[in-house]
């Protein structure tokens, strides 16, 4: 039997430990330094947009007060003149000009629906016995001199029954789109009062 014997000294096993352990301390120092720094900068720009809201709220604060303190001046002539610019905008009468409109009607014709908004413009819907009469009733409205600019904007059928014998009667229902004339309405409204 042979018997080995080894007279080379063992190695003793490194300790990896402490090297591990001083690396991730300095990644985690580094990591930790680097959001501080942002941190730091983010923080720093909110104060600074902060404090230029305040400059601004501050002047507009000064501007107001000054505002306040100086004593508002207005004429007799500024006043006239806001109040004619005010009667000159102001809406046309619309009796006169719904007056005209059931006017032109065919004899069978009814308003059903008339709508006027501020910019001189009127929706109207109108009931027919005949596709025909909402022609007739359109090429009226053209050719009326209240009216700028008239459009069919769209016809419908409805349908009708009659209780005595159940026969369906088609209606027809047209929507019309049209813009004032005003200054022709206003002249008319001004030949009304004069009489």
């Amino acid at each position: 039997m042979l018997v080995e014997i080894d007279l080379l000294p063992k190695k003793q096993a490194r300790n990896v430990t402490v090297p591990i352990v001083i690396a991730i301390s300095i990644v985690l120092a580094l990591i930790v330094t680097i959001s501080l720094f942002i941190f730091q900068s983010t923080l720093n720009k909110e104060i600074s947009e902060v404090e230029s809201e305040l400059t601004v709220v501050s002047q507009l604060r000064e501007a107001k007060e000054v505002n306040m303190r100086s004593p508002q001046q207005t004429t007799s002539a500024q006043k006239l003149e806001t109040t004619v610019q005010w009667a000159e905008s102001y809406p046309t009468e619309m009796v006169p000009i719904l007056n005209h409109l059931v006017g032109l009607l065919p004899d069978r014709g009814l308003v059903q629906n008339f709508s006027y908004n501020e910019d001189s413009s009127v929706n109207v819907a109108v009931q027919f016995d005949s596709s025909r009469d909402a022609a007739y009733y359109l090429n009226h409205l053209n050719e009326s001199d209240y009216f700028k600019e008239v459009n069919l904007s769209s016809i419908s059928t409805t349908n009708l029954q009659n209780e005595e014998n159940n026969d369906v009667l088609p209606r027809y229902v047209g929507q019309y789109s049209i813009i004032l004339n005003k200054e022709y309405a206003k002249e008319q409204q001004g030949q009304e009062d004069e009489e």
